[in-house]
């Protein structure tokens, strides 16, 4: 479950510093690459509700098992896609591909600890300590062998997808055994019966913030505030190690109550980091920033997932739902902020970013105080 996690974060690190590169071999500015991103998560957000699903009927162990196999697969074949063409279908691959990865760790890891939110949020941090290690790789790559250098971390990714299909085979995950054939439509009933759907409203603008972060935060840096390829790298690499820091330091938290006072505050710190990224021309202030919007979001993806997981040993209908609902605000972010930093210039599709972060905690606040405060 924790090599997922990081293997997750070594991909998605090495993809936030080469996202330059990629969107030069591509051409059309940051408006294609937003296309590109935004019909991959639109597949990944109906393959993860099926992810789900197919967690709860087969077992969190087979269904890793499979979703590693085919994420290797298609990462594999994208390594070597020829440009434009071949490269715009896998990174579209390659993301609808990474969906079921990321939705059966979550369903593992909301089984085992969701009446844990405080270890929860550590495992989650392991995501971000692959995300370190694949931000570091990826710069000296780029470094050291030129633009093309992002190819052999797609490879790197797909190897260590294999091994890691392997050695689930033999291991039993949480809720890792064939449970009930549950439909495709019952987690979003089960949110809806429970009064949950805006705790979905929620993940979805985390996870618009938290894809923000990562996908234009150091084009931003490199591109705007004319930073080179290891300050570009160097900041994402911070921003993935706070956010880690974070995550641990959050594994003292025990108690709801905790938890929701530690998601208002951090996504609250991440809309003031976005405001400095976005309106700040000096780079040790743009660049903190970013590192300070990292580790501010990076709390609400784990305290949600625990909010909508407490007191359910089998999760995978509800935890695909919610990833599903929560993935709308990755397939709207892309599109849109690159559409808005095409007209308008990335400042202002970052500015956009920070307004979706400071929305977050009022959408959960006016939640809490209906349902009887932060205790309730």
């Amino acid at each position: 479950m924790v090599g997922a996690f990081v293997l997750i974060g070594l991909f998605v690190g090495s993809w936030a510093v080469s996202i330059p590169e990629v969107e030069r071999v591509l051409g059309g500015g940051p408006g294609l690459l937003g296309v590109a991103l935004t019909v991959a998560l639109g597949l990944a957000a109906v393959v993860n509700a099926w992810g789900g699903v197919l967690a709860e009927r087969l077992g969190t162990s087979r269904a890793m098992a499979l979703a590693l196999t085919a994420f290797a697969v298609v990462v594999g074949a994208g390594s070597v896609a020829p440009a434009p063409v071949g490269l715009f279908l896998a990174v579209v691959l390659a993301f609808t591909a990474l969906g079921p990865v990321d939705v059966v760790a979550n369903v593992a890891a909301t089984a085992a600890l969701a009446d844990q939110p405080g270890r929860l949020a550590r495992v989650h941090a392991t995501y971000n300590g692959g995300g370190a290690i694949g931000a570091a790789l990826a710069g000296v790559l780029l470094f050291a062998l030129g633009a093309w250098s992002w190819r052999l971390a797609w490879v790197a990714t797909a190897v260590a997808a294999v091994v890691l299909a392997l050695v689930v085979r033999g291991r039993q995950l949480p809720a890792g055994h064939p449970g009930e054939h549950v439909g495709f439509a019952e987690g979003i009933r089960i949110l809806r019966r429970e009064r949950m759907l805006s705790v979905a409203v929620a993940f979805a603008l985390g996870s618009l913030v938290e894809g923000g972060v990562t996908t234009w935060g150091v084009l931003q840096l490199r591109e705007q505030v004319d930073a080179g390829v290891l300050v570009g790298a160097t900041s994402s690499l911070l921003g993935f190690a706070i956010a880690c820091a974070v995550r641990l330091s959050v594994g003292r938290v025990a108690t709801l109550r905790g938890a929701r006072i530690v998601l208002v505050v951090g996504t609250s710190c991440a809309a003031v980091g976005l405001l400095l990224l976005a309106l700040v021309p000096v780079l040790v202030l743009a660049a903190a920033g970013l590192v300070l919007a990292a580790g501010g979001i990076s709390v609400s993806w784990p305290l949600l997932m625990s909010e909508v997981g407490r007191g359910r040993p089998r999760p995978g209908a509800l935890v695909g739902a919610l990833s599903s609902v929560g993935y709308v605000g990755l397939v709207i972010g892309p599109g849109l902020i690159g559409l808005v930093a095409g007209w308008f210039g990335l400042p202002v599709g970052i500015g956009l970013l920070a307004l979706s972060a400071a929305a977050l905690p009022t959408v959960l606040l006016v939640r809490w105080r209906s349902a009887g405060g932060l205790s309730g």
